[in-house]
């Protein structure tokens, strides 16, 4: 039996761009390869690749979430210490982005980032920092995104927030 290895690939990046809306809030756009005929391959991480994820940072908790009938979420919730990275796999994702970080230069701002799968023509990664408040709203029927958490979850003490309703600033004009 002969085996021949696959010639050189090519060297695929993303194209990261930082959002100068809400500091430290980055989206990317991985690359992906059409092959065969209905096939399609996405690269979602690579160690190399700054942006979505920096320079030596680990995933601690990895997990997707599947929403098959799409629909809100009409809560917003932060983290006090976790970093969210969301990378959607199919369908089409707003994220309501709020900066609640006092000490932030982008404190008080909201903005919605729009995500979709690979080849949508829309970023499909998101990195959400500490302390900046989200919800979400598919626009799609139905969706699924992989979140890389850091920290991992803590089940006895989570690190997770919810805000009341009554605690929404003027700004949020998204998804109440």
């Amino acid at each position: 039996m002969t085996q021949k290895r696959d010639p050189e690939g090519p060297d695929h990046k993303p194209i990261i761009s930082e959002l100068v809306e809400i500091d430290g809030v980055t989206t990317g756009t991985s690359p992906y390869v059409r092959y065969g005929e209905n096939n399609l391959l996405t690269e979602l991480y690579r160690p190399e690749w700054i942006g979505v994820f920096k320079e030596g940072e680990s995933i601690e908790h990895l997990y997707t979430v599947l929403a098959p009938s799409g629909g809100m979420r009409k809560e917003w919730y932060f983290h006090e210490h976790t970093l969210d990275r969301y990378m959607v796999l199919s369908g089409l994702l707003n994220v309501g982005l709020y900066d609640g970080r006092p000490d932030s230069k982008t404190f008080g701002n909201f903005m919605v980032v729009s995500l979709g799968e690979p080849s949508s023509g829309l970023p499909n990664a998101l990195r959400i920092p500490p302390l900046v408040w989200h919800s979400l709203k598919w626009e799609s029927e139905q969706g699924m995104f992989l979140n890389a958490k850091l920290p991992g979850y803590a089940r006895v003490k989570p690190d997770k927030f919810r805000v009341e309703p009554a605690d929404y600033p003027e700004s949020i004009i998204w998804n109440t």
